[in-house]
């Protein structure tokens, strides 16, 4: 979604980063903005034997949270696993790519990856290796379910033999629900509730649905969790990170850009990353107001041709609810007679529609605050665009 040609992207040692705000991946504490509260209750979790669902809007920090949390557990020498599940479609799926991600990190040089290996092999598993990244990666191919779910509980018996703690973090967990197959989460359930030293981070970025998973008495996961609400970093926090930043590599940045940085992308962690990545990345010595406001528009200007795509794929009424929800920021009450004569909505019923499909499509969210339930455009740049353009 970001421009990559304007970004200097961080290297994943610290002594050779060029741009202080990475956009995507973990790259030290160096780099990693507060979370420390969060960080301390996975950890404690985590080594107390309590599994945790990690619940947040996409791009708030959850993956970049979970390394954080991963670097902190080696120093009590436990082992990390992460395993993004978005793209998975079956139980075939999820065991490959849990099967991978465990590869990943025992590898076959090790002696615990030669254990791993043997494993796989009595699996008779297709062995492959990313042509980008080099990594290997594990294929299973049986003709019957039940062999899935043989080679699962296989995987997951290795772990449990392991001597030390183990924490797998499978993120977009909520990705289980669309599965063919129907007993999948009794599967997993019936998997983990035998497991003592291997424990469990579920993420996601689909709240309705994980808190329906965890949350419902008549799902398998019922209680099985601590839930964590993953918000905003603060800006009390992230004000001072962004300065420190610029001042460390001898640059400034005026207080009135910061505060402008903040508000203008909502606190929301990808989208002040990519600000300042793109800010940081123009080789100015000392950043001002008017300095920002200019990326922040570039920024906006990069993508129109995004933008406008979104527009073709939205009905007339769609796209008018969701200028109208910009426009206004957060909406709390979206069939109110003010809110629709003010944006020329139409009916209720035709307001109520449109943003059924438009929380469908992930284009709004539900949340809530202090105040009630709202309504807002996901995707920040997108928010802004609208309410420029009016």
């Amino acid at each position: 979604m970001y421009n990559a040609k304007c970004c200097i992207f961080a290297g994943m040692s610290n002594d050779v980063i060029l741009n202080p705000f990475p956009v995507s991946g973990y790259h030290g504490s160096a780099l990693f903005c507060d979370r420390e509260t969060e960080t301390k209750l996975l950890i404690s979790n985590a080594m107390n034997g309590v599994n945790t669902t990690l619940l947040s809007e996409r791009r708030m920090g959850k993956t970049g949270l979970i390394h954080h949390v991963f670097a902190g557990l080696r120093k009590k020498k436990a082992q990390g696993i992460y395993t993004d599940i978005y793209a998975t479609q079956s139980l075939r799926d999820f065991t490959n790519q849990l099967a991978t991600a465990i590869l990943k990190v025992y590898p076959e040089k090790h002696s615990l990856g030669k254990k791993f290996l043997a494993l796989l092999k009595s699996f008779r598993p297709v062995l492959s290796f990313d042509p980008l990244s080099g990594a290997p990666e594990v294929s299973f191919d049986f003709e019957q379910q039940k062999q899935y779910e043989q080679s699962l509980g296989g995987l997951f018996n290795f772990l449990e033999k392991q001597k030390n703690h183990i924490i797998i973090a499978i993120d977009e967990f909520q990705q289980i629900t669309f599965y063919p197959e129907k007993n999948i989460e009794a599967l997993l359930r019936s998997h983990i509730q035998q497991l003592r030293h291997v424990h469990f981070i579920f993420s996601g970025s689909s709240q309705h649905l994980l808190s329906d998973m965890f949350g419902n008495t008549k799902r398998p996961f019922f209680s099985s969790t601590q839930s964590l609400y993953l918000g905003p970093v603060q800006a009390g926090k992230y004000a001072p990170f962004i300065s420190l930043k610029f001042s460390e590599r001898n640059r400034q940045i005026s207080q009135d850009a910061v505060d402008f940085i903040l508000e203008w992308t909502r606190l929301h962690t990808y989208y002040t990353q990519a600000l300042c990545n793109r800010i940081y990345a123009t080789g100015l010595k000392k950043v001002t107001l008017a300095h920002v406001q200019q990326a922040a528009s570039e920024l906006l200007q990069d993508q129109e041709a995004v933008f406008f795509q979104y527009r073709t794929l939205l009905t007339s009424n769609q796209w008018q609810l969701l200028k109208a929800i910009a426009g206004e920021d957060k909406v709390y009450q979206p069939s109110s007679k003010h809110f629709i004569q003010k944006y020329l909505l139409g009916t209720p019923a035709n307001v109520q529609r449109s943003l059924e499909a438009l929380l469908t499509k992930e284009m709004v969210y539900k949340q809530k605050d202090e105040n009630g339930f709202y309504y807002r455009v996901y995707d920040c740049f997108l928010a802004r665009w609208l309410e420029k353009k009016g």
